[in-house]
């Protein structure tokens, strides 16, 4: 359809149809992470509402912000053909169920605001929720620990962090036991029982809705189908290339949000090709794009489609020409396979072990003062780098002085509370039967893997 042509039932039936997509979704999220710790005894009847009163109030705040915008400029029919809510509906959707709401106030008024800018709805140069979600994370990944992605129940049964999370803190790319196992089996992933953002980790579901809104023609179909391939043929490439199985590429496309994402957000009819050479070529974008930020250890859907988004014009131009003249495309082919190609060997290089070298770990120095050696070494933590200080006298650790890290603050002090640099120095001879600290997961894995790692290279020098 040119952009001339404007149909108001097309534009309300897609949106109907992306309603109806969303309710076995939300079902399916309010009986996993609501009604069944609920059920167990874990919450109480209204703290069982939680998830469901930050969508109102994500919706509403979206919806109040468009309605005093056209309210100030007398846009009359304004609020009745913008679709208001819909930007903080989607954000609350694919941020933590725990997240605060004041947090949430801001994420959906940026997402509003962020529409108006642009001149509203079918104006947009990025998808407004998640322009929302990226001022959400810069300015408050501290706030939002790795808890607020757990229901009450997830809680007292997995000591992990979430997938992708546990993921960026393993030696290498790790193996099916550290990356599947900790959360059941793949079939978990599949039918999305494993932890994540509210509404996103059933792909099965995800999976409906697709059908559902490609047959429907309310998304453009290829976009998910070349996303979620590309993210595939990468993290398989990458897994052979170090020795994993089919899990590897598996456990990729689904969790993290992928699916939901790659249907959901990268087709948004505003901020996606229109084109079908260049839907093609932006599904290959996002799936390249996606696996990038992964192995730099950020979840990379939502930066993936904002990157993506204002060069669409670009991608729809080229496919355009493509039509005329294939040759074009077929060069544009060509250059991406080679792309495809250079990411997986210089992924798959940078995740390389070699021996029992953790590449997240590394020895800035190692001092001989009189009995004592001290090192001064670094370990990834959640949010970056912890920098400690460790001595050793007579084979054995001393003393364990962290001196400088970028840690959520609550789970940090929760670490110092428990005394867990304490608990790391007397179970040094047994490590791995050291327990991490609920609330604390990802810190005090990271601890227990600097630890380890030390005693390690002390042994062998």
């Amino acid at each position: 359809m040119g952009p001339f042509l404007r149909s108001k039932y097309k534009t309300n039936r897609i949106m109907f149809n992306l309603i109806i997509a969303l309710i076995p979704l939300f079902i399916f999220s309010f009986s996993k992470n609501c009604f069944n710790p609920y059920r167990l005894g874990l919450i109480s009847f209204v703290d069982m509402f939680d998830p469901v009163i930050n969508i109102i109030i994500a919706s509403l705040t979206s919806f109040v912000i468009e309605a005093i915008y056209a309210l100030i400029l007398k846009k009359k029919n304004y609020i009745k053909n913008s679709y208001a809510f819909f930007p903080g509906l989607f954000l609350a959707l694919i941020l933590p169920m725990h997240t605060p709401i004041y947090i949430i106030v801001i994420g959906s008024a940026v997402a509003s605001i962020s529409k108006i800018i642009f001149g509203g709805f079918g104006k947009n140069l990025f998808n407004p929720a998640l322009v929302g979600y990226l001022v959400i994370m810069l300015f408050f990944t501290s706030i939002l620990t790795t808890n607020n992605y757990f229901n009450a129940y997830e809680l007292d049964t997995i000591s992990k962090a979430t997938p992708l999370t546990n993921a960026s803190m393993v030696t290498g790319i790790g193996t099916y036991d550290q990356l599947v196992k900790p959360y059941g089996d793949l079939s978990d992933f599949f039918f999305g029982t494993i932890p994540g953002s509210f509404i996103e980790t059933s792909a099965v579901l995800c999976l409906v809705a697709y059908v559902f809104l490609s047959l429907t023609k309310t998304i453009k179909w290829r976009i998910p189908l070349i996303y979620v391939a590309t993210v595939f043929i990468l993290t398989l490439g990458i897994g052979r290339l170090l020795g994993e199985g089919i899990y590897y590429p598996l456990f990729h496309i689904l969790s993290g949000g992928l699916m939901f994402g790659s249907i959901f957000m990268a087709t948004d009819p505003v901020t996606s090709a229109v084109t079908p050479i260049g839907q093609v070529l932006q599904g290959i974008l996002l799936g390249i794009i996606t696996v990038i930020f992964r192995f730099t250890g950020v979840e990379g859907v939502a930066f993936s489609i904002l990157i993506v988004n204002p060069f669409v014009i670009l991608l729809d131009k080229i496919g355009v020409q493509s039509r005329f003249k294939f040759i074009k495309s077929v060069i544009w082919f060509l250059l991406i396979s080679i792309v495809i190609m250079a990411t997986i060997f210089v992924l798959a290089s940078s995740r390389r072990v070699e021996g029992n070298l953790d590449p997240n770990f590394e020895v800035i120095s190692r001092e001989k003062v009189n009995n004592q050696i001290i090192y001064n070494v670094s370990q990834k933590g959640y949010g970056g780098k912890i920098k400690a200080e460790i001595t050793f006298e007579n084979n054995q650790i001393i003393n364990i002085e962290i001196t400088s890290h970028h840690e959520n603050m609550t789970q940090y002090d929760l670490i110092m509370e428990k005394g867990y640099l304490n608990d790391l120095i007397n179970n040094q001879n047994d490590i791995e039967s050291l327990d991490t600290i609920s609330s604390a997961t990802v810190t005090s894995n990271a601890l227990k893997k600097m630890i380890n790692n030390v005693l390690e290279y002390e042994k062998s020098n």
